[in-house]
């Protein structure tokens, strides 16, 4: 699932998997996070865990009972899980057909796309799936996905669990944990932050659970990068020194419940919400948890005690201020210490793999009854352009506290939050901007609980173009678009344009075209004039769409503003380069930049960030010539017919010879000839 800010897959049988979003499409500038789901963690409803006593395993005799059973999807009696009801994936929006410069960029997204499938509901994505769990409970596990530009941090699942089997099981959990381990960062690639400072958000988290006290109204999980002690400074947020200190870690993942059902049912009229479930909640890395102390495990199980709140009861989060009958474990930001591995089950290392923790029970589950459970997982916090804006004036060491900070010390942060020592005040002005991000979380969190509330129901996003047309010409680049199913929407507002130079993660998109409703028609045209010749361009467009004032259905913040279709849903991987106008005269031929070096700060300056846009450019060529490159030797290095159907005056050398080999440093001669037999010399050097 592909729309918003968090990126999952799903197993179909709920198991482990390994997932990679790096090859085709992964926009850097939305800075998603893509759960590669090598953990079976909650993220697309994946590594549930059930437990139960007195359990009969299959195909062992009748009295044959285990005190204590706990089993993931997949376990010793079903190696590889049961599918029961195979996976469906289910869209409403396709990509556009997307062309560049008369080259068709041929990505399709994820999923069967069918509309009427997804019903009357607003999402935009529905994965569809139900397993047979070795308890004998199914589990139908829908995930939910929106492309509303308000709605789209996050995904819905909904656990729909059913018991089967023959047995009443006794004292049952479901437990699922989530966590930071293991994820793709779309936005820490072009240029890669060096080694020594890649965030591992694995090994440096603070993680804290809000709904486990008399008096909190929502129950969030919500986990983001620590500072680590070991290091020198205040590190949290990742600071990238040799990037002009851009923060490359300033995101919050987290997860919400919205709905969990106070006891089994038979009829959905008598499922009931529970707000103290989950029951029970921990953190920590599954490896370290320690042992139950003598004489408090009757059943003779770490995992079963750890599951039931036996680990967080001995470190609890608050003895005094906690609801009746819950276990909820350590806030580890809210211990008054600035290592955020000082916990039974921390660890200081890159492996250290911790998880946020929930259990719901204890149940009574007799057959032929069912548990639903509803939750939203997502991820917010700064955007790309303001974690660099924050982290370059903390370099320069003049940042600034946050505006409207809840408290001036600790801004977001709990009372018991410990800055580094030796924190500078510049320091706690970056950490406290970090915080800004728990205001998201439970912004975005509400928005969910919103959706939730109103079955589904929220303003439908617009969908995006049906085509989008970039060519680079004499005068600037064209895009052109058709969008007859936006412009259709009865609260249909417009479309935009963006725009930018390069595809560097610190390279931003501006809006150079926006209009409002009365912009309809059967084919629309922009012409950006103001670019530079020979840079690399990238455009997406988006239709926009009004939420009516006096929507019932859109949550009161959204009401009267205007939607935007899903950037997840304009691929733009190929940029476009505006082009000379093409000319006879082979005396004014020019090979730009001359000489060549890589580390030109104007090759940067033109987008060419990374070795797949190496580029020298040939300008001023007529509509039609050959181009031969020979080393000084007069070894012919590669041929080129120019003639493109855009009549260009350029052409953009990669740099790789005809056996597909970058060339050597050296002095390099381009012969131009022309159909009609009149040729010319250049003499170029490249420099590597």
């Amino acid at each position: 699932m592909r729309l918003g800010r968090l990126w999952v897959g799903v197993s179909a049988n709920g198991a482990r998997a390994t997932f990679s979003y790096l090859a085709g499409y992964f926009p850097n500038d939305q800075d998603i996070l893509g759960n590669r789901g090598q953990d079976a963690e909650a993220y697309g409803g994946m590594g549930l865990t059930f437990a139960a006593t007195d359990w009969h395993p299959p195909g062992t005799p009748a009295d044959s009972l285990l005190p204590v059973a706990v089993y993931g999807p997949t376990n010793d009696f079903m190696p590889n899980g049961r599918v029961v009801v195979p996976i469906t994936s289910t869209t409403r929006h396709r990509f556009p057909e997307m062309i560049v410069d008369f080259a068709e960029v041929g990505l399709t997204y994820p999923g069967t796309h069918d509309p009427a499938a997804l019903g009357g509901y607003t999402y935009d994505h529905l994965i569809d799936v139900t397993t047979q769990h070795v308890f004998g409970v199914d589990v139908r596990r829908r995930i939910m996905g929106w492309s509303q530009s308000f709605n789209d941090e996050y995904v819905m699942v909904d656990l729909e669990l059913t018991n089967i089997s023959a047995d009443t099981l006794e004292n049952f959990y479901v437990n699922m944990n989530e966590g930071n381990a293991n994820m793709q960062f779309s936005a820490l690639r072009n240029p890669p932050p060096s080694p020594g400072e890649f965030p591992s958000s694995a090994a440096a988290t603070w993680m804290h659970y809000y709904g486990g006290l008399v008096g909190d109204t929502m129950r969030v999980f919500y986990e983001y990068h620590a500072d680590n002690p070991d290091l020198t400074g205040d590190n949290m947020g990742a600071p990238a020194i040799a990037q002009g200190g851009r923060l490359l870690y300033a995101h919050f993942t987290y997860c919400v419940i919205l709905h969990a059902s106070d006891h089994p049912y038979s009829s959905p009229v008598d499922d009931v919400d529970d707000f103290l479930q989950p029951k029970v909640t921990y953190i920590g890395n599954a490896t370290r948890f320690p042992n139950p102390p003598a004489g408090s495990d009757e059943y003779g199980s770490r995992n079963f005690w750890t599951i039931r709140g036996g680990y967080s009861d001995l470190y609890p989060m608050d003895t005094v201020h906690s609801w009746p009958g819950t276990h909820h474990g350590i806030n580890n930001d809210d211990r008054n210490t600035p290592d955020y591995s000082q916990y039974p089950a921390g660890l200081k290392s890159a492996t250290n793999n911790q998880k946020r923790f929930m259990s719901f029970g204890p149940y009574t589950f007799p057959p032929g009854t069912k548990l639903h459970f509803v939750y939203a997982s997502g991820v917010t916090g700064l955007d790309l352009q303001l974690a660099r804006q924050i982290g370059e004036a903390w370099q320069h060491k003049v940042l600034t506290d946050p505006p409207n900070m809840p408290d001036p010390v600790r801004g977001w942060l709990p009372a018991g939050f410990a800055f580094p020592s030796g924190a500078t005040e510049v320091d706690k002005s970056k950490d406290r901007w970090i915080s800004s991000g728990i205001d998201s979380v439970f912004r975005s969190a509400w928005r969910a609980r919103w959706n939730y509330e109103h079955n589904f129901a929220i303003p439908q996003g617009p969908p995006p173009p049906e085509k989008v047309a970039l060519t680079g010409n004499g005068t600037g680049v064209e895009i052109k678009w058709t969008a007859s199913a936006a412009e259709a929407m009865p609260v249909f507002a417009g479309h935009r344009v963006m725009r930018r130079l390069g595809n560097a993660d610190t390279s931003y998109y501006q809006e150079i075209y926006s209009s409002g409703p009365e912009d309809r028609g059967i084919e629309h045209v922009v012409t950006d004039n103001a670019t530079k010749v020979g840079a690399q361009y990238y455009y997406y467009v988006q239709s926009k769409a009004l939420i009516a004032p006096d929507d019932p259905n859109a949550d009161p913040g959204t009401r009267g503003r205007v939607m935007l279709s899903s950037r997840m849903l304009i691929p733009d991987v190929t940029g476009s380069v505006r082009r000379y106008p093409p000319q006879d005269d082979l005396s004014k031929i020019r090979v730009t930049p001359n000489p060549y070096n890589i580390s030109d700060p104007r090759i940067l300056e033109y987008g060419w960030q990374s070795t797949s846009y190496y580029g020298l450019l040939f300008v001023n060529l007529p509509s039609t010539v050959t181009i031969r490159i020979f080393t000084e030797n007069g070894d012919l290095v590669i041929e080129h017919f120019h003639d493109e159907p855009i009549k260009s005056g350029l052409w953009k050398w990669d740099l790789v010879s005809k056996n597909q080999q970058v060339i050597n440093s050296g002095v390099y001669i381009a012969h131009f000839q022309t159909p009609e037999g009149d040729a010319s010399y250049q003499k170029f050097v490249v420099v590597r």
